[in-house]
């Protein structure tokens, strides 16, 4: 019987997701497993994981073999926690007795300077620079009158900084949650000295895009896409988030709605609709197989798009190991085979590597 293991940064993150995993691996003949990379031995390279008991719906601890399978949800942070576990998930990236169903990808920089390179995708992706000073920023501004900061690492949102040029002042909002909060500088030297505390870590800078809808609800399209058992991207679904009034994001760990894609797509003049569906159609068919290229193999992709108040269709945010919740929220009949998925990626990578005579080892 071959192993899948669900490895996260901590025991408790997305439990709820790995117990629906662990209900549906028996129908697939698969051991599942839960592990951090912190429960790797390096000395005896046994792991000890959690497996799930169906009948009590406890994990019971257990001691195996790394898994011939991993499925990475681990999310990183500034913190030393993550800062540990990078080292561990590379080396195990490269362990020849496992095999990732995804191996995700680097920091935005990395991904959207690529899009960038390519033909068919540059169009979509908006101006990006990756910020290494202050005078970047103020040129940029110059030119823009408002744009956007983003960390080069991280999702949800989080440290997200609108800069918007006055007449008389710069101002810089971000949001906590529901609050907005707005830093005002009434010269170059204050605000000199903030960016170089913001540039203490690693930014790029964006034009803002208004994708605030008649209401001024930021909105924009949650696509999901995971590979298939013969390893072909699917659409799995699509969703349509809606932010707090006047913000600046729609991402739901901001606390926005998902609202159903057909819905929201019946709202917008004929005209956008045709361009918006060819525009999407080009840009699943394109983004998924390119990074693949690029960082993979790859299992799984959110894919954020928007249409801007002029018209144009954008790719705002790529994300390899994307949540699910909006795409649940408006389609909960997608649950099923987003609980079964990563099992019939993983049967299809085995069945793939059977034929080739590359068999993974069994715990």
């Amino acid at each position: 019987m071959i192993t899948l293991g669900f490895m996260s940064l901590s025991r408790q993150h997305e439990e709820d997701y790995a117990a629906e995993l662990a209900k549906r691996a028996p129908d697939f003949g698969i051991r599942f497993v839960r592990f951090t990379p912190f429960d790797i031995s390096p000395d005896t390279l046994r792991v000890k994981a959690l497996a799930h008991h169906p009948s009590s719906g406890k994990w019971n601890e257990t001691e195996i073999n790394i898994p011939d399978f991993i499925y990475d949800r681990c999310f990183y942070g500034k913190d030393s926690h993550s800062h540990k576990a990078k080292p561990i998930v590379e080396w195990l990236k490269k362990y020849p007795k496992t095999e990732f169903l995804g191996f995700g990808l680097p920091d935005k920089w990395a991904v959207l300077n690529d899009l960038q390179q390519n033909p068919l995708i540059n169009p979509y992706i908006p101006e990006t620079i990756q910020i290494t000073k202050y005078e970047q920023i103020y040129s940029f501004l110059l030119k823009e009158k408002t744009c956007i900061l983003k960390p080069a690492f991280g999702s949800g949102g989080r440290g997200v900084i609108l800069l918007e040029l006055g007449k008389k002042s710069i101002t810089a909002t971000y949001h906590i949650g529901k609050n907005k909060q707005t830093k005002s500088f009434s010269n170059q030297v204050s605000f000199k000295t903030w960016c170089k505390k913001v540039l203490q870590h690693r930014y790029i800078l964006q034009p803002y895009l208004n994708i605030q809808d008649k209401e001024r609800y930021p909105r924009d399209i949650r696509i999901l896409m995971q590979k298939n058992e013969s390893g072909s991207w699917e659409t799995v679904g699509k969703a349509v988030r809606r932010g707090y009034q006047n913000g600046l994001l729609a991402n739901l760990s901001g606390g926005s709605d998902a609202l159903k894609f057909d819905t929201w797509f019946q709202e917008i003049p004929k005209k956008q609709q045709v361009i918006l569906l060819d525009d999407v159609f080009s840009i699943t068919q394109s983004v998924p197989y390119f990074l693949d290229e690029q960082y993979g193999p790859l299992f799984e992709l959110g894919l954020d798009i928007c249409l801007a108040k002029d018209g144009r269709i954008w790719l705002l945010d790529i994300n390899s190991k994307p949540g699910r919740k909006s795409i649940l929220k408006v389609s909960p009949e997608q649950k099923e085979q987003l609980c079964t998925s990563p099992f019939k990626r993983c049967l299809g990578i085995h069945s793939s590597r059977e034929q080739k005579g590359a068999l993974p080892h069994e715990s």
